[in-house]
Parts: structure tokens; sequence; C-alpha cells
């Protein structure tokens, strides 16, 4: 896929009532990162742990961040990119940030189908496979751009949408 939007979404639970908590968007041409924008809006004196979403507000309902995201999509118009891109997608529904028809498609099917021989496609794994960097781990950002290193060094050729069967 030439053009796409990563995103990854911090949740805290995955009971899809638990709310979004951050968003991370990276925009890729080509495998080359023209754009991002991350939406997430910390606690004040807020001093734990900033992963799964802790630390942060619950911005499901947040008009001016959904105004915000919906315009991104707008004017890329690119399909979104998860690992284990259901997930993302159950949530995104649910707070009707994307409309039921918006392509996603899931980076662990097209890692898969490359056929790397690899026990697990989980995002650890693959991270720890190719060695690249995860030092934000499980934040919407870090973890985005993780995702964005693991398929520029795949380039998976195969891309389903969800629901698609080869």
């Amino acid at each position: 896929m030439d053009k796409m939007i990563i995103i990854d979404i911090e949740t805290q639970d995955f009971r899809v009532e638990a709310g979004i908590y951050e968003v991370a968007c990276i925009v890729v041409e080509n495998y080359h990162i023209v754009d991002k924008l991350y939406l997430g809006e910390r606690i004040d004196n807020y001093s734990g742990p900033l992963d799964y979403g802790r630390g942060f507000h619950n911005i499901c309902y947040d008009h001016e961040i959904i105004e915000e995201f919906q315009r991104f999509l707008r004017k890329y118009n690119y399909p979104l990119v998860a690992h284990n891109c259901p997930f993302e997608k159950k949530f995104l529904l649910h707070y009707q940030w994307i409309d039921s028809n918006y392509p996603l498609y899931c980076s662990m099917r097209a890692i898969r189908y490359n056929n790397l021989g690899l026990k697990s496609y989980s995002m650890s794994n693959l991270v720890n496979y190719f060695n690249v960097g995860l030092e934000n781990s499980h934040t919407a950002m870090g973890d985005a751009y993780a995702l964005y290193e693991v398929l520029e060094k795949v380039r998976p050729k195969t891309w389903l949408k969800i629901g698609e069967k080869k």
C-alpha cells in the first residue's frame, strides 16, 4: 500500500465502554512519514506511568478532538492501518469517530502474509525480531512509530480490508 495512515489508540481496557484516552496517526506515503497527529489530554499533576492511556483524560466524546481527527482523515483520505485493527475499529465506530465504510486494514494480517515463519506476529515479537525501538511502549505515538518501523522493513505486498478474505 503506497499511502496509509497508521493509527494507534490507548483505551485502558479491552471493553469498548472504557473510552479513548490517546490517539496517534502517522501519515505514510511510499514508506516516508509526511504528517502526524497526536490527540490526548494529560491529567494535571498526574505523576504515575503514562502507558495504556493512564494519566490522560477520556476523549471519546470530546467534539473538538473528534472534529480534529475527522479533518485529518479528510485531508489525507487514506486508509487506516493498525496492528490488530479490529480493536481500533470497534472503538472508532462505537464513538462515531469514523463511518462504518471507512477503509481499515490490519498490519498483523498483512505482515503474516509475507510468510516470515514467526510463531507470533504480536507487536512485541515483531519489535524484537526486527530490532526496532519501542521506548514509549503502550503509548499511542510510541506504538504507532514502532508499527511504522516494522512496516518499513516488511513492506507487505498483500493488504486486505477488514472483513475481506484472501
